[in-house]
């Protein structure tokens, strides 16, 4: 049995052994081919942000760790440090001063000087704002030392309305003005009882005037500007006035191109020329065309152009058309203040009744009405700044002007059956003359960090008479109300946070003044004229306010402290010293 089982196992094993040869025998036979299989990929957003596994490098893992010993000794060291004994600082919100939008004021003084104000500033929305303002001052007693009244006020009634973008910006302003005085300045005494009895030398002066100016903050149309003026008196004066301006500018690389178009015109009317006795109208107009280059940037500035002028009128028979240069270079150094410029300019000026009574306003309502044209005028000089927020200028001038307006006083016409007060030798006309003027100019100006301010500013000048065409010079020439010498010294300074101090001082020299003798029954056009010296004079005006607290204030005006007896108009006294006490109210309004 035991023989048996062997010669199995022994059979099975050889035929396992010859199913392994022929086997591997058969695989030889195989013939060796390459199959490719190609799978088209899908991408998925899946896959985008998977975070995909960086192979590890196993070496890292048989480095071994390395132990750091640190040994801490001591060195002994003498120690000066001491540490500040107190406790921590608060932080403290700094108290803003309450803003108002309104105010009020009166105020009394000498001479029965009253003083009336109050306006108001109000922001509709972020863009618009609107303000007004209402103004009374007056002189309410008489000089005693004068025979005709004396009293003179003014009052002021004006509204403006202002809205800004970030594209453009506009103004626009209403105002009504009324100056009342009297023509007081009598050469000599009245000695006609019926005529101080009946004689009424009020004067009323009403300006109306509208502005609106227009700016844009785009290529090409820059601004645009239109006023209009009007002005009558109590003796049926009416005048007109339009003016119209605009500005184009474009850019070609630094240099700015600028044409400035403008447009005026002026219509006066008097019901009777001083000397005629008959009604005058006068009319007179002007388009104008600037056009320049400039640069205003960098250390060289620069402008250059030339501006045209065409006359409209009876006026511009024999010329109408004008033209004026137009210069003006300046170089600021790269090391140093000290600044070189110059300027070259020339206009035509419509000299209206509405200008001379703001400059002289006992002038007749009856005047001989001119335009006056500045072929060139020139200034040369530098400007520098030595310390911070302090700057000087000085300049040189020379200038030509054709029909200089000057001032002269009228003589008497005694008329009982018509008494007209300015013709007593109490008014002045306005005469023109051809002249040069060549004179030296200096200013010095400060502001402060407190937001105080000075300036100081002094002028010279010399004038000659040109001659026309078969007209004869004055050998002693002078103009007529001119001074040569002229100095003018205002600013304001802040005391701590409750005292303000302004201040105004004018000095004006000698100067000439022209009036005609006066002699019953002759003609008043070829009366003779004389001249007559007036003396130099200072003019000292201050104000001063202190604060209260957040709403009220109480101020001290004062003018003419030095208490000079005569002004600038010959015959013409002023008031002495005034001084006026007030108090102003800060207050808010809402709508």
């Amino acid at each position: 049995m035991k023989l048996r089982i062997n010669k199995i196992f022994i059979g099975g094993l050889l035929l396992g052994m010859m199913h392994a040869v022929f086997a591997q025998q058969e695989t030889d036979s195989i013939d060796v081919q390459q199959v490719t299989v190609i799978k088209s990929f899908t991408p998925s957003l899946q896959d985008v942000f998977k975070i995909r596994q960086s192979p590890e490098d196993l070496a890292t893992l048989t480095v071994k760790k390395q132990t750091v010993t640190n040994t801490i000794f001591s060195v002994p060291v003498a120690s000066t440090f001491v540490p500040t004994k107190g406790s921590a600082r608060k932080l403290v919100t700094k108290k803003m001063a309450p803003q108002f939008n309104s105010r009020a004021s009166i105020g009394f003084g000498n001479y029965n000087q009253l003083l009336a104000e109050y306006g108001t500033y109000y922001a509709l929305d972020r863009r618009q704002k609107i303000d007004w303002l209402l103004r009374y001052n007056g002189m309410l007693k008489d000089l005693t030392e004068v025979d005709l009244p004396t009293q003179q006020g003014n009052l002021m009634l004006s509204v403006a309305h202002q809205y800004a973008t970030n594209k453009r910006n506009n103004f626009s302003q209403l105002t009504y003005r009324q100056d009342y005085h009297n023509f007081y300045g009598l050469r000599s005494p009245l000695t006609d009882e019926f005529v101080r009895e009946n004689i009424d030398p009020a004067q009323q002066l009403n300006y109306i005037s509208m502005t609106t100016q227009w700016q844009w903050y785009e290529p090409w149309v820059k601004q645009l500007d239109l006023n209009a003026f009007l002005t009558t008196d109590a003796f049926s004066t009416t005048e007109a006035e339009v003016g119209f301006t605009s500005k184009i500018q474009t850019l070609f690389g630094g240099v700015a191109i600028t044409a400035i178009p403008a447009f005026d015109y002026l219509s006066t009317s008097f019901s009777e020329d001083f000397y005629t006795r008959l009604p005058v109208d006068y009319s007179v107009g002007k388009g104008d065309l600037a056009l320049f280059a400039s640069k205003i940037r960098g250390k060289f500035k620069f402008k250059t152009g030339a501006r045209a002028v065409y006359g409209i009128g009876d006026e511009f028979s024999e010329k109408a058309l004008y033209v004026f240069p137009i210069a003006s270079f300046s170089y600021l150094p790269e090391k140093g203040n000290f600044a070189p410029f110059l300027h070259v300019d020339g206009d035509l000026n419509l000299n209206s009744f509405r200008r001379y009574t703001m400059e002289n306003p006992y002038v007749a309502p009856g005047l001989e009405m001119n335009t006056s044209s500045v072929p060139y005028r020139g200034r040369l000089g530098t400007r520098s700044k030595f310390a911070s927020g302090w700057e000087f200028a000085w300049n040189i001038i020379y200038a030509k002007i054709d029909r200089h307006p000057l001032y002269r006083s009228l003589g008497i016409d005694i008329d009982r059956a018509n008494i007209i007060p300015y013709r007593y030798n109490n008014a002045f006309e306005v005469t023109y003359t051809n002249l040069t003027q060549t004179g030296v100019e200096a200013r010095l100006q400060a502001a402060f960090k407190n937001g105080g301010k000075l300036s100081l500013m002094a002028s010279y000048a010399d004038y000659q008479q040109v001659a026309e065409e078969e007209e004869v010079v004055a050998t002693d020439f002078s103009p007529n109300n001119l001074p040569q010498l002229r100095l003018t010294f205002d600013g304001t300074i802040n005391l701590g946070k409750k005292i303000n101090v302004q201040w105004e001082i004018n000095h004006w020299g000698e100067r000439d003044n022209e009036y005609r003798l006066s002699f019953l029954g002759q003609d008043l056009a070829n009366a003779p004229v004389e001249k007559e010296s007036l003396e130099a004079f200072t003019q000292v005006d201050t104000h001063l306010t202190y604060r209260l607290n957040e709403r009220w204030d109480v101020f001290l005006n004062g003018n003419n402290l030095l208490g000079e007896p005569t002004y600038r108009w010959s015959k013409y006294p002023v008031y002495g010293t005034q001084l006026l006490l007030g108090m102003r109210y800060n207050f808010d309004i809402g709508f």
